[in-house]
Order: structure tokens, then C-alpha cells, then sequence
């Protein structure tokens, strides 16, 4: 029984598991779009079919699109808007990131094409 105790006892808080979620939007048989919430390590959501609010019937699942994390740093739960503007902020950070090294790239080829073109003038 000790042993159990401490096993629970070595696991992170709630809140803190709760930075693990992502939340996805589940287009259902019925046309409408559920929220569902689980680990972020999924790639996919596994569940077939699921209660629709809107219908009070058990649907189909269609199709599933992460929408991003769940809760908050606070734990509080993200509505769908900030759940977008956060994926949308790290769409834009990853953007950056990419073009600063195709910058960077592109002036390291810029270098090298005026280096032969001052060595084929000086041949001249």
C-alpha cells in the first residue's frame, strides 16, 4: 500500500498534466463540430464516434483537425479563439525561424557569386 501511495504521490498535479492536452475539432456524420481534448502525444484521434451535443445522438466521426493546446500555463481552459492565436503564433515563429535561415543562406550564395565574379574580372 506504500508502495501505491508513493506512486501517486511521485506523479505531477493535475494542473500540470493538463499542459499535456491539445484540443481537436471533430467534424461529426451530422455535419457538426465537437471539441475533443487529449494528450498531445497522439497524432490522430482514435475515437470512432462520440456524443453530439447538438443532436443528442451518438455520431461518426468524419473528420479530426488539432486545433492546439487546451489549458492554459494557469490551467484554465483556451476557447477556440486563443487556441487558434496560439497555433497561429507558433506558425509565425517557425515561419520566421525558416526565413532567417534561408536569409542567411541566400547571402552566403550572394558572397560566393561576387567572390567569381571578382576572380573572373581579375583574370581579365
Amino acid at each position: 500500500m506504500k508502495d501505491l501511495a508513493r506512486l501517486f504521490a511521485s506523479w505531477p498535479p493535475r494542473e500540470e498534466r493538463k499542459k499535456d492536452l491539445d484540443t481537436w475539432d471533430l467534424t461529426l456524420r451530422c455535419d457538426h463540430v465537437v471539441p475533443h481534448i487529449q494528450h498531445r502525444e497522439h497524432s490522430y484521434v482514435s475515437t470512432r464516434v462520440v456524443d453530439c451535443p447538438a443532436c443528442g445522438e451518438r455520431r461518426g466521426v468524419v473528420s479530426s483537425e488539432r486545433v492546439g493546446s487546451a489549458y492554459q500555463d494557469d490551467g484554465t481552459v483556451l476557447n477556440r479563439a486563443e487556441a487558434d492565436r496560439e497555433r497561429l503564433a507558433q506558425e509565425l515563429t517557425a515561419a520566421e525561424a525558416k526565413l532567417a535561415r534561408q536569409q542567411k543562406s541566400a547571402a552566403a550564395t550572394q558572397r560566393r557569386i561576387a567572390k567569381i565574379q571578382e576572380e573572373l574580372s581579375s583574370e581579365s
